[in-house]
């Protein structure tokens, strides 16, 4: 059976959704039992750690993590799997010295950036945390490679392993009143810790001891070639430093204060884990190696279906979960987070609608422009980062939390936009005018009534929350029989989905009838 056959691609699918679901579950809880049992301080401090991830995600990449993607499935997609798996040992290795290097250059400057950021007092937590990232970069690593050979029961399992540890951590240090910053970054480890150990094993048994091992060496055409890409990478990854919500943490550290450090990556922390559902994110590991392995004498054919069905489910997806949040958003601060920064609930739906572009949009595009391999490009368009930065120096003092916001979403758009013009070729939205009257008609209409029903009634929180979540689920099944979704979009859902799972996927009126229906 090829590595990549449909049937791999259903069995690695439902992996996904079952391990997906339950991660994201998990990780609702815990973030709920994170916010209401440390402080508002404390929490800023802890997000404020966490945005060291993206500073070692971009400067510290070689362009590593985005060579393992776009070649690792192409050379085991020719059988080349020892060749496979010499890149995977060569990425784990390079990225563990380049992490450990920043690590002590930031430890090195820390009366520097401590004073900047207002993280003086913290440099024991930042040790602490500094083993938590090492760990993050190596099972990351990992992941992808299990996902490339289409193993998402392990690389997957992995992200729920992470998730249930950390609530039930959480939740042990909450009930014992001991739920201080330092435990939370103990209890992060000790998940970390245990995927990778997993995951390490899995990897030997499942794949190197499968494949016969690996190779010496890579051989010198192929090394210059992944180094030509991983170069621009590289330097793609450096320049991308603005693209991350992270990174917007440290402007408001240095122009305001922790606090509003907290405050703002509550809000954004909410979206992301929203927007870890996107199809293409939740997807990611199975997304990716499908698209570059494809041929290059059918990607003309085959790439522009991709794409719009990646477009038009992520859509599918994020227009509900923007209704939701215009429509309740006070709603969701006051009921599930006991009101904590409820006095700028009105930022979620900001956040959520600035997301779009960077959610909905930029994944499709990046993976195009990663299949022709024009890293280049990708480099070019981190020019509108200078935007960015000059944006935030005049929205930050003018509108605060909002400032950020308005100037990381209009990033995005901007830099989006400028990519797809350079891949339109090949990222073509067919079906772009049905889809965008589909969506103006049935969510618009159903943000009007979800207003009507939070303004006029006057109910509890609760109970808005359930009547517009009904409301929601009811406007998407009208949705997907609108043609919000193509036909080409049904076709190549039910190329995989062919078992049981058929008839829901029918009934939700995602497939179309069965013939002679």
């Amino acid at each position: 059976m090829s590595l990549y056959s449909r049937e791999r691609t259903r069995r690695s699918l439902f992996a996904t959704v079952g391990y997906r679901s339950i991660s994201q579950v998990a990780t609702v809880l815990s973030y709920v039992v994170l916010v209401r049992g440390i402080s508002e301080e404390s929490f800023g401090v802890y997000s404020l750690l966490y945005s060291f991830v993206t500073i070692l995600t971009t400067f510290g990449s070689l362009g590593l993590d985005q060579t393992l993607k776009r070649y690792q499935p192409e050379f085991l997609s020719k059988g080349q799997g020892r060749l496979a798996n010499a890149l995977v040992r060569l990425v784990r290795r390079a990225r563990f010295a380049s992490n450990v290097l920043l690590i002590l250059l930031v430890i090195l400057g820390w009366r520097w950036i401590g004073s900047w950021f207002g993280l003086e007092e913290h440099l024991p937590d930042f040790l602490l945390f500094a083993t938590v990232l090492l760990l993050y970069f190596q099972t990351n690593i990992l992941q992808f490679a299990l996902s490339a050979n289409m193993l998402h029961q392990y690389s997957i399992g992995s992200i729920a392993v992470i998730s249930v540890t950390k609530l039930v951590a959480y939740s042990a240090l909450s009930l014992s009143g001991s739920l201080t910053l330092q435990w939370a970054i103990g209890a992060d480890l000790i998940a970390y810790g245990l995927a990778y150990a997993f995951l390490a094993i899995m990897y030997r048994r499942r794949v190197v001891s499968q494949a016969g091992g690996t190779v010496d060496a890579l051989p010198d055409g192929e090394r210059s070639r992944l180094t030509r890409y991983a170069t621009y990478n590289h330097f793609n990854d450096s320049a991308s430093v603005l693209v991350y919500s992270e990174t917007d943490r440290f402007f408001l550290a240095a122009m305001l204060n922790p606090l509003a450090v907290g405050t703002y990556a509550f809000y954004t922390r909410m979206t992301e884990m929203l927007s870890s559902l996107v199809p293409t994110t939740l997807f990611d590991s199975l997304i990716q190696p499908l698209m570059f392995s494809v041929k290059l004498s059918e990607a003309r054919e085959k790439l522009p279906k991709y794409f719009t069905l990646l477009l038009n489910m992520n859509l599918a997806y994020h227009l509900p979960v923007l209704v939701f949040s215009i429509v309740c958003h006070r709603e969701i601060v006051d009921f599930v987070f006991g009101g904590k920064f409820q006095q700028y609930s009105s930022l979620l739906p900001l956040v959520v609608a600035m997301a779009t572009t960077g959610n909905v949009f930029a994944v499709p595009i990046t993976i195009v422009a990663q299949y022709q391999e024009k890293a280049r490009l990708i480099l070019f368009s981190e020019i509108f980062g200078l935007y960015q930065v000059l944006a935030m120096l005049v929205l930050i003092p003018a509108l605060g939390l909002y400032g950020a916001a308005l100037s990381t979403g209009s990033f995005h758009l901007l830099r989006n936009l400028f990519v797809w013009w350079n891949v339109r070729d090949l990222a073509r939205w067919t079906s772009w005018r049905s889809t965008i009257m589909s969506a103006l008609f049935v969510w618009g209409a159903t943000l009007a009534i979800g207003w009507v029903v939070t303004t006029w009634l006057s109910l509890p929180p609760l109970l808005d929350l359930i009547l517009v979540g009904l409301l929601c689920a009811l406007a998407a099944l009208v949705y997907f029989r609108a043609p919000g979704l193509c036909a080409t979009d049904r076709e190549l859902i039910g190329n995989v989905m062919q078992g049981r799972e058929a008839r829901l996927l029918r009934l939700a009126g995602i497939l179309a009838p069965a013939s002679g229906a």
